[in-house]
């Protein structure tokens, strides 16, 4: 978890990590998809979504080269070292900090 958490300050500091909003409505379009990336100048990009926004999008998604999509429970080391940037949904991003919050408490 310490290197989890290390990888995404290092991102933070760099400005490679972005929180977007969930996307509530489905995406059906790849084009589309791949607009938003080039207006936000996404790259080589780890989504880490929340179950309701990966069902919008992942029709718009998959065809996409080098973007993957993952739910917040698979976050891992190997994917944050892969892709250059990475997006959180507001709703992952908020599940994300209660399970740090709870590996804190075990801890001390």
């Amino acid at each position: 978890m310490m290197g989890l958490l290390q990888l995404l300050s290092q991102k933070h500091k760099i400005k490679l990590l972005h929180v977007v909003e969930d996307f509530k409505m489905e995406i059906k379009k790849t084009k589309i998809f791949y607009q938003f990336m080039e207006k936000n100048n996404l790259k080589d990009l780890l989504i880490i979504s929340d179950k309701n926004s990966k069902i919008n999008i992942i029709k718009s998604v998959r065809n996409i080269p080098n973007l993957k999509i993952i739910e917040e429970e698979g976050t891992n080391v190997y994917d944050l070292l892969k892709y250059k940037n990475v997006v959180f949904t507001t709703t992952s991003i908020k599940t994300f900090q209660s399970r740090i919050e709870k590996w804190k408490n075990l801890i001390y």
